[in-house]
């Protein structure tokens, strides 16, 4: 697995989609964030890098290499999230209210530990997608 391939896939969508619906909101008024902003970079790093794992081994990764994937897929695009999450929280104003509060960092850590659930489930599921979606790509090719 390329894992820098997958960290600039990562760092390139994780800084990119937020300006992009930003800039989506401010043009038309249409606001999409929501929870998947957060997920949908290491949603797709694993499906390119699946296909890319396609290509180059023409198999499906085993599930030993699913597993080491999922892992340091896992801790590198978490600590992104957890490192462009604290860069927002440090540098906007009124964030600092909100974390003096108590309950609200029981939510916060609860959240964030969701996010990291969903970030292994995504990689392990859409690592294994794309290879087997560029598999089929590949046999369709050949049989023409």
């Amino acid at each position: 697995m390329n894992y820098m391939r997958y960290t600039g896939v990562v760092i390139g969508l994780t800084i990119g989609l937020p300006i992009l619906l930003g800039l989506l909101r401010h043009l038309t008024g249409i606001n999409l964030s929501t929870g998947f902003v957060a997920i949908a970079p290491a949603l797709a790093g694993a499906m390119i890098e699946g296909q890319k794992f396609a290509v180059h081994n023409d198999r499906i990764p085993t599930r030993a290499e699913t597993k080491s994937f999922v892992i340091v897929g896992t801790l590198i695009a978490a600590g992104f999230l957890a490192l462009f999450t604290a860069t927002v929280v440090t540098n906007v104003p009124g964030y600092e209210i909100l974390l003096n509060a108590p309950p609200s960092i029981g939510l916060i850590i609860g959240m964030f530990v969701f996010m990291i659930l969903m970030i292994a489930l995504c990689n392990f599921l859409f690592l294994r997608m794309g290879a087997k979606n560029q598999l089929k790509a590949i046999e369709a090719g050949r049989s023409k």
